[in-house]
């Protein structure tokens, strides 16, 4: 049986590598022997891992990243070899660049898994060097859109015979089970209430859509450091009446049936989950066509609208759109599984295990 193990920064945090993480490594721990080692552990474990994972973290004290680096790439060496660990792949932009040197201490094979997108922060210095490096010496890289596969290669010149994209899997296996309610009034938006979100520039696209359908509504679900900014612009715009915002929710995957569409304002995005989650249940989508993700999943004018990023108006639009014309509506909700198969499961995981199977010869 392989040995595999996932290196993590930290599993004491709610976010989108540590939830991924955790379906991934029960999957595979079908087929291999799977080991998961956080970094750094400030915490409970936010995610419940399969019993058969293997669980350990190197430190509970958090440095910077250089520190870091140099303090935990033998301890981590240590960990690889002692286990027989034959693939190690690394969850995350700044974990790789604390985890790349330890690939020089032992014979295990490292995959660089990168969950955001190289063009989204290109200018910035640190993660774009975090990457760069990452992608040179570790073995194989893997992004999560075709696009970020693309930019490896021209940007860093990465050989495409060390990339290969991997798209997050969704569940499909009850897809036949949604219905779509065509009588729905509500619109649904959910993520981290942060600046890259993009909800201030849905709160703004509202003024406008509620003004000409105050009968519909909006419901906004999740946290973060800008909630109260965006409830202040609620206020402001007299929105209380349209516009809910209803924190974090563990039951909103069974929630999406009692909406009309899903609204995605991002100002970057890697594979956005939200996105499948909500056609799977038959939601059309509105969303800005952002550099890496939205095209990827939604078919402009098939299953949803992709408005020219950052378009307040044509956001609005958009929204108003699919809220007076019933019948295109339908017609979209009727083709959102379309391209779902390749987003599936049984997909994802057949590439994932053709990966290890490729470094393991």
């Amino acid at each position: 049986m392989k040995k595999i193990c996932f290196v993590i920064f930290d599993m004491a945090v709610v976010g989108g590598v540590e939830q991924v993480t955790t379906s991934l490594t029960s999957a595979l721990s079908d087929y291999c022997e799977v080991h998961v080692v956080a970094l750094i552990q400030t915490g409970d474990l936010k995610y419940r891992l399969d019993e058969r994972v293997k669980y350990s973290y190197l430190t509970d004290t958090e440095k910077r990243f250089v520190p870091m680096q140099r303090e935990l790439k033998k301890p981590l060496a240590k960990y690889l070899k002692e286990n027989g660990i034959d693939v190690c792949f690394i969850q995350g932009t700044y974990t790789a660049f604390i985890c790349y040197p330890a690939r020089y201490y032992c014979k295990t094979k490292f995959v660089f898994c990168d969950h955001g997108a190289l063009i989204n922060q290109f200018k910035e210095k640190t993660p774009t060097v975090s990457r760069f490096l990452a992608s040179l010496f570790c073995h194989k890289t893997v992004t999560l859109t075709e696009r970020s596969f693309s930019d490896y290669h021209s940007k860093f010149l990465v050989p495409k015979r060390k990339l290969q994209c991997i798209y997050n899997w969704i569940d499909c296996s009850n897809k036949d089970d949604a219905v779509y309610d065509i009588s729905s009034k509500r619109i649904v938006s959910a993520g981290r209430v942060t600046d890259e979100k993009g909800f201030d520039m849905l709160v703004e696209a509202c003024e406008w859509v509620f003004k000409k359908h105050p009968d519909w509504s909006l419901d906004i679900f999740g946290d973060g450091d800008m909630m109260s900014k965006i409830k202040q612009m609620v206020a402001e715009k007299g929105l209380q009446n349209n516009v809910n915002l209803l924190g974090m929710r563990s039951d909103l995957k069974e929630r999406y049936k009692d909406y009309a569409m899903y609204v995605l304002p991002s100002y970057r995005e890697g594979m956005p989950l939200v996105l499948l989650e909500a056609k799977l249940n038959r939601l059309p989508v509105v969303s800005f066509d952002i550099l890496t993700g939205p095209r990827e999943i939604v078919r402009d004018k098939v299953d949803g609208i992709l408005v020219k990023p950052y378009d307040i108006k044509g956001l609005a639009d958009a929204v108003c759109t699919l809220i007076e014309h019933e019948g295109l509506r339908q017609k979209m909700s009727d083709e959102t599984h379309g391209n779902l198969q390749k987003f599936s499961k049984d997909t994802v995981l057949k590439q994932w295990l053709g990966l290890i199977e490729a470094l393991t010869k």
